[in-house]
């Protein structure tokens, strides 16, 4: 099996949901951003490993940061890079591309130059970000959030960063495009990346919480009068539900800027439409099914929706893709509920200045405690 091969084959078996947006693609667009996924999977994987410590994560993070920055002079590290993840920890098929990890560079280097430069950027500050949040861990209890500017700026770095390489792919794709769509969809699609996110953590709490994390910010659990402990205890469903909602309710927020994002994309790129329109409905119907659902912090089943809503979602929207008055009733119906119809707006300049303020550079290998 060629290299090429080897990505396409293995795409489904880390993500079947990223396998079925991306078959939409077509041509160069479509191989970047396979090659883009693939890189993101791979640190993912390191991020995501219960049983490595977080020094071990953040040597690897940065060290494969610095190998896509310069990948024709890295071919000895790569390989070393690779006998290093021998100690992570995953699912088969993630461990199967960490070991094929050169074959994902080999691909990676065939691209088109400018879709490289976007690739590196977005893909090295994740990493760097996903270190930076490492050296906060401490496996003696539970590592938290602090509050919405953390969740932001760590959401940022793991999906809003994809955000912007993604609608800079987009922008590339599409000549002629009008300076007002280009400012809408650069001005949403950071909050794109972020509503994605936080619809799989609203999900993911409890299964999130057996790794020693909590992405529910401090200050939500602690606004509904609840401690952390009592609130993965389920000692009042209630109150849970409560933390919840303020989660789903940000969450909210930031899917109703991913539609304007798409919104902005010319009717006539029906396919990078779709590309975004499939995730965005599976993530507010997942909004839906979590909502008042009493369930969610008692068992450690993953929430997702049905097979019947993916398919009602893929054979609807081809149809009304072209028409931004149907995208909008579309979505609109999904979550019927008045109680998501007001939320706080999602301030990009003030995400920027702090994400400035982080020191991404010298990143210590061993975690401090707080």
């Amino acid at each position: 099996m060629d290299d090429w091969n080897y990505c396409v084959t293995t795409l489904p078996k880390v993500s079947r949901t990223f396998a079925l947006n991306i078959s939409v693609l077509k041509g160069d667009l479509h191989k970047s951003i396979l090659v883009a996924y693939l890189f993101c999977r791979t640190i993912d994987t390191v991020e995501d490993a219960c049983q490595l410590e977080a020094s071990h994560k953040i040597k690897l993070l940065l060290h494969f940061a610095s190998i896509l920055k310069d990948t024709k002079n890295n071919s000895a590290a790569l390989d070393q890079w690779i006998t290093n993840t021998s100690v992570v920890d995953g699912s088969p098929a993630d461990i199967d591309l960490l070991k094929n990890t050169r074959r994902v560079f080999n691909i990676f280097e065939s691209l088109q130059e400018n879709h490289k430069q976007h690739i590196i950027s977005s893909v090295c500050t994740m990493a760097q970000g996903m270190a930076y949040f490492q050296k906060k861990f401490d496996i003696e209890r539970i590592t938290l959030l602090e509050d919405a500017a953390e969740l932001e700026e760590y959401c940022y770095f793991v999906a809003g960063a994809v955000g912007e390489m993604l609608c800079n792919l987009f922008i590339n794709e599409m000549p002629g495009l009008p300076t007002q769509n280009k400012k809408e969809m650069k001005k949403n699609a950071i909050s794109f990346g972020l509503g994605l996110q936080i619809t799989n953590i609203s999900k993911d709490i409890v299964v999130d919480r057996g790794r020693g994390w909590s992405y529910v910010p401090r200050t939500y659990i602690e606004a509904n009068g609840l401690t952390p402990d009592e609130f993965y205890s389920g000692k009042s469903t209630e109150n849970d539900l409560k933390v919840l909602k303020s989660l789903l309710k940000k969450t909210v927020g930031h899917l109703n800027d991913a539609l304007s994002f798409i919104l902005a994309i010319p009717r006539s790129y029906a396919r990078i439409r779709l590309f975004c329109i499939w995730p965005l409905w599976m993530a507010m119907e997942t909004v839906a099914e979590l909502h008042n659902n009493h369930d969610l912090l008692k068992s450690n089943a993953n929430v997702k929706i049905s097979r019947d809503t993916v398919k009602r979602i893929l054979r609807l929207t081809p149809f009304i893709c072209w028409s931004n008055n149907l995208l909008q009733r579309s979505f609109s119906n999904i979550l019927k509920t008045e109680e998501f119809d007001s939320f706080d707006h999602f301030n990009i300049e003030q995400l920027k200045k702090r994400l400035n303020g982080l020191s991404l550079d010298n990143i210590p290998s061993k975690p401090q405690a707080d």
